[in-house]
This record gives C-alpha cells, sequence and structure tokens, in this order.
C-alpha cells in the first residue's frame, strides 16, 4: 500500500517542489522499512532471511528518516540510492537463495531489481530535478505495488483453493 500511494502520487503532482520531494520521498523510503517489518515473523525458520530483512528495512528506515531530517534534494539522493541499492541485492540475493521455499521470495526478483534500478537512476537524473527524482522512485515504487498486489491475489486464491479441497 506504501508503494502504490507513493507511486500514485509521484504520478499526478503536477509540479512539485523540493518540500514535497523531501516530505513523500522520506516517508516513503520510512514507511516502506516500517512495512517489512511483519515480514520478519514470516520469515522465521527459513535461514537467514530475517537477518537480510532486517538490514533492509533499517536501511530504509534510516534513509527515510535522513531525508526528513535533512530536508534537501540531496538528502533525498544520497539516502534513497544507497537504501535502493542495498534493498534491491538483498532482495535479489533473498530471491536466489529461497525462492523455492520462501513464498514472498518468488517476487523478490522483480521488485529487487524495479528497486536496485531505481537506485542506480537516482543520482544520474538528480540535475534533471525533483520531478525526474520523483518520476525515477515513483515508477519503481508502481512496479512494486503492482508485484506485490498480485501476489497478495493469488496467494489469496491459492490458500481458499486449499481450504474448499480440503472440506
Amino acid at each position: 500500500m506504501v508503494a502504490a500511494v507513493y507511486g500514485v502520487l509521484t504520478v499526478f503532482w503536477q509540479d512539485p517542489t523540493e518540500p514535497v520531494l523531501v516530505i513523500a520521498g522520506g516517508t516513503y523510503l520510512l514507511l516502506t522499512g516500517v512495512a517489512l517489518w511483519p515480514m520478519l515473523t514470516a520469515a522465521r525458520g527459513h535461514g537467514n532471511v530475517r537477518t537480510f530483512l532486517l538490514v533492509e528495512a533499517a536501511a530504509y528506515v534510516l534513509a527515510g528518516a535522513a531525508t526528513l531530517v535533512f530536508a534537501s534534494a540531496e538528502a533525498f539522493r544520497v539516502s534513497a540510492a544507497a537504501a535502493l541499492i542495498l534493498g534491491g541485492i538483498l532482495e535479489l540475493t533473498l530471491w536466489v537463495r529461497n525462492r523455492t521455499g520462501f513464498l514472498p521470495a518468488r517476487d523478490w526478483l522483480i521488485t529487487g531489481a524495479a528497486a536496485l534500478v531505481a537506485g542506480v537512476l537516482v543520482p544520474l537524473v538528480y540535475d534533471l530535478g525533483v520531478r525526474a527524482l520523483l518520476g525515477v522512485t515513483g515508477g519503481a515504487a508502481i512496479i512494486i505495488a503492482v508485484i506485490v498486489a498480485i501476489s497478495a491475489l493469488g496467494a489469496r486464491h491459492d490458500s481458499r483453493a486449499a481450504v474448499d479441497e480440503q472440506a
């Protein structure tokens, strides 16, 4: 939900300013980290998944906090790039190691790639302004939101089908 709201905001905000980037971008990064916490419980018994997710969550929370505290496009550029690159690499690594044994890991190929690409692009588009920074990170957020929503609907359908078979 966090990614969907941020993605929609970045698409429809016509003329964003630096304070919009700071507040929206910082809040997105912060809430992305917070949204990863429930996954830690689900990852019990799946090797080092919890550790990787904890590092990823901390990176996003710290990036969001740094953006909000330092309140500048430069702070967003540095912290968002770092968090997105680290988060993307961690998700891709977890996808490689856990895609067959941990249901959420099946989506991390696409979500990890989207985050990694966005993280690499953020410093490259910095000189193009606030709109470009929001566009790159918002575009990745939309991709992530769509993949997670499709996965959630699929998991819900599969669980209902399993319950129906048992009845």
